[in-house]
């Protein structure tokens, strides 16, 4: 977590780095919403600036153009990291299946991926990563279905690890922070009642914190206006172009997400105190401040707009210079 923030006027001004990156995994539905899109940039960004490091991404969404694998590495290759595996979920579809952008980031931009039936599995890439992590280090960050957590902790020993899905979370994640449900008492948005029973075994048997952004924090911070001004060899512009939000900015759940897994969250939102949100079988989230499971979710602190421009500065910067296309 950042250890120091210096906060002028309206919003955030700078942040002291990291004596270490964040070592973090994307789970994304890389799909239906172009945030998506953005989470992965912004995440890309604070790598750039040496406050994350991208282990690895797993997709948990279906697509039936079986191109969001490859925006995913459209998108790493923009920012010089061709080199990051991506794992796709191949279950049954939940969730919507068509995308407006991934197979034009697929068929206009460079990238390093397969049709996503042919990808590597996300529990192969999940338990490939952890295993490979010191313990308690990693941050998975998770912005759409829960299919792929579930997944993991039902996993067994193999070949990759000896540890079992529990066992090998508790080791080696430090907490997930996931963008999804409505607090203190939501109704169900879309990254939870999709793959609903998916979120409420993951909900009920993560075995270490959960840091929820809910969809209420989301849905007041627009961002994506600055990219008119990027590169149209830019695969994020893309993709708020295609999705119709590149001049008016979208809604930005899954953005907040991953500045709330690598930066400390408190630099721009409250947090609650510990307790436990429970899902039941239809995606419906409810909070409970008693037991104290180590859930806890973010909760409105500063201006929606200065939390726009921070997100928005990010990225809109270009990628770092000297990187592997």
């Amino acid at each position: 977590m950042l250890t120091a923030i210096a906060l002028a006027g309206a919003g955030v001004a700078s942040a002291a780095p990291n004596p270490l990156p964040v070592k973090t995994i994307f789970d994304t539905d890389m799909l239906d919403d172009c945030d998506d899109a953005g989470a992965l940039a912004t995440l890309n960004k604070l790598a750039d600036l040496g406050e994350a490091e991208i282990l690895a991404c797993v997709v948990n969404g279906h697509g039936n153009e079986k191109a969001s694998a490859a925006a995913v590495s459209a998108i790493n290759t923009w920012y010089g990291r061709p080199q990051i595996p991506v794992g796709t979920n191949q279950g049954p579809a939940r969730g919507r299946t068509r995308s407006a952008y991934t197979s034009k980031l697929r068929d206009e931009f460079p990238h390093h991926a397969l049709p996503d039936d042919q990808q590597p599995t996300a529990l192969s890439i999940y338990r490939t990563a952890l295993a490979s992590a010191p313990d308690a280090s990693v941050t998975i960050i998770s912005v759409g279905l829960f299919s792929n957590l579930s997944d993991l902790l039902k996993s067994q020993p193999d070949a990759i690890s000896p540890l079992s899905g529990p066992d090998l979370v508790r080791a080696k994640v430090k907490h997930l922070v996931a963008m999804g449900g409505g607090f203190p008492k939501g109704g169900g948005d879309y990254n939870f009642n999709s793959d609903s029973l998916a979120t409420q075994y993951a909900v009920a048997n993560w075995p270490t914190p959960i840091l929820f952004s809910g969809a209420e924090i989301g849905w007041k911070v627009i961002t994506g206006k600055p990219l008119v001004a990027t590169p149209a060899s830019n695969p994020v512009r893309r993709a708020y172009e295609l999705h119709g939000n590149l001049r008016g900015g979208h809604q930005s759940w899954d953005l907040t997400a991953v500045l709330a897994a690598v930066r400390d969250p408190r630099l721009y939102w409250d947090v609650s105190p510990g307790g436990t949100c429970t899902v039941d079988p239809k995606g419906h989230d409810e909070w409970a401040p008693t037991p104290d499971r180590g859930h806890t979710y973010l909760i409105e602190k500063l201006p929606p707009a200065d939390v726009a421009k921070v997100l928005d500065d990010l990225i809109s910067m270009p990628p770092a210079p000297n990187k592997e296309k």
